[in-house]
């Protein structure tokens, strides 16, 4: 089995945000891991059916609220025993809300030893948590999960399990109880990992991931790396023949996903250029545009997130790095041309792993964490609010935002003495 050599440190951000390395990283998994889980039938309204709840000997909301940073409120516990990097990446959706009011986050717990991704809900607006179900399963790991949430109030999951030690794509709906059993999307040879899902209008799935096609060789790129960005689309009776949507140097990574309500697909991704990594973007209506950059420069580009507002205009951030700084940036696209990019984050401490979503109202809301280990948060209301700091101690990382007319969720894992956790805090409109 080929193995791409490692991208390193110097020229990306920390290992967990991009696998250079196509076989299965193991996290680390707690020290005290929860005794084998077992099923008990309780009824929840959530997302409108009676739902499986799985149990452990302790509680699934964990201790309840925990310290944010001064100023913003408390903070919950939604999950506990999680692997350190639960919500990773930043490409993809980890929270939504349905149209009760109800809250579902998407995470990764050690389940016997193993990485197991699993669905959280909370019914009191992120005040109490409560797994709902266990999303994968098998002796194999499985991480990275992403969320969509269709009209009828189907949940559907995407994730990378690692058949083999190579990572998959899978594919699974929740509608109070599964659908059907996990099922693989990618191929069954090559690499696909970090999947990005987007659901349109008429409820139906489409996924991006990167991905190494069998047989491929290394290439003329700075790490001589061979990834390149795929597609694939549900249309209520199957999966559509992956597509590779990508051009140029086959270095791609990360893409992230979003689509208007009309149904037009948006995707982002960074793509080395022969000089440095950039931003790339794509559209689907009906069929794919060929890719542009975002914006030229000779700075790298690393892990950009995309959302559309409520016009279908996509927003994007990502990192921009010269040197040892790491600067969060984010631009619009207007009459077909993006706006020159603005920066959200000061150069020092470095930040990473951007988040954003929008609201109904327009308002934009972007999160990420610093090299310190702390989660900040920065809100466009007409104008560019001042970075709000939300969390004060531990290492926090990998932060996931979901934005209404009242203020926005964000999730995020934290670490302290070898432990983990997912926690929650509400953002309220002023």
């Amino acid at each position: 089995m080929f193995r791409p050599p490692l991208i390193p440190d110097s020229v990306r951000s920390p290992v967990r945000s991009v696998s250079g390395n196509c076989s299965a990283r193991q996290p680390r998994v707690p020290r005290n891991p929860p005794p084998r889980e077992f099923l008990r039938w309780a009824r929840l309204s959530a997302l409108g059916f009676p739902l499986v709840l799985l149990s452990t000997a302790a509680p699934a909301s964990g201790p309840g609220a925990v310290e944010a940073a001064p100023g913003v409120g408390t903070a919950t516990v939604v999950a506990g025993e999680v692997t350190e990097d639960a919500t990773a990446s930043n490409n993809q959706v980890k929270l939504v809300r349905d149209a009760a009011g109800h809250l579902v986050v998407a995470g990764v717990l050690a389940v016997g030893g193993t990485p197991q991704v699993v669905l959280i809900g909370s019914q009191d607006d992120g005040g109490h948590w409560a797994r709902l179900a266990q999303v994968s399963s098998g002796p194999i790991p499985s991480r990275l999960p992403a969320l969509g949430l269709d009209g009828a109030g189907r949940l559907h999951v995407i994730w990378t399990r690692y058949d083999d030690g190579v990572g998959k794509i899978y594919y699974r709906v929740w509608a109070g109880r599964w659908a059907a059993p996990q099922a693989r999307i990618s191929p069954p040879h090559g690499y696909a990992g970090f999947p990005s899902l987007a659901v349109d209008g008429r409820g139906q799935a489409h996924v991006v991931w990167y991905g190494i096609r069998e047989g491929s060789l290394p290439a003329s790129t700075r790490h001589g790396s061979i990834y390149e960005i795929f597609y694939t689309g549900f249309d209520g009776r199957a999966w559509s023949p992956p597509r590779l949507i990508s051009t140029g140097l086959p270095d791609s990574v990360n893409p992230a996903l979003a689509a208007a309500r009309a149904g037009r697909l948006r995707a982002a991704w960074f793509q080395y250029d022969g000089r440095a990594y950039q931003v790339r973007y794509a559209e689907r209506d009906g069929a794919w545009s060929d890719p542009e950059t975002v914006q030229a420069t000779r700075a790298d580009a690393f892990n950009p997130d995309v959302a559309v507002d409520a016009r279908g205009e996509p927003l994007l951030v990502w990192e921009r790095h010269e040197g040892m700084t790491s600067v969060i940036q984010f631009a619009r696209r207007a009459g077909g041309r993006w706006q020159d990019p603005v920066d959200l984050s000061a150069a020092s401490p470095p930040a990473r792993h951007p988040a954003l979503s929008v609201a109904p109202s327009g308002d934009v809301y972007v999160v990420w964490e610093r090299e310190d280990g702390q989660i900040v948060a920065r809100r466009l209301s007409g104008r560019w609010e001042p970075a709000a700091p939300l969390t004060a101690d531990g290492g926090n990382t990998f932060p996931s935002v979901l934005a209404s007319d009242q203020g926005a969720g964000v999730v995020w894992t934290h670490t302290a003495q070898g432990r983990s956790q997912v926690r929650y805090l509400r953002l309220r409109t002023r």
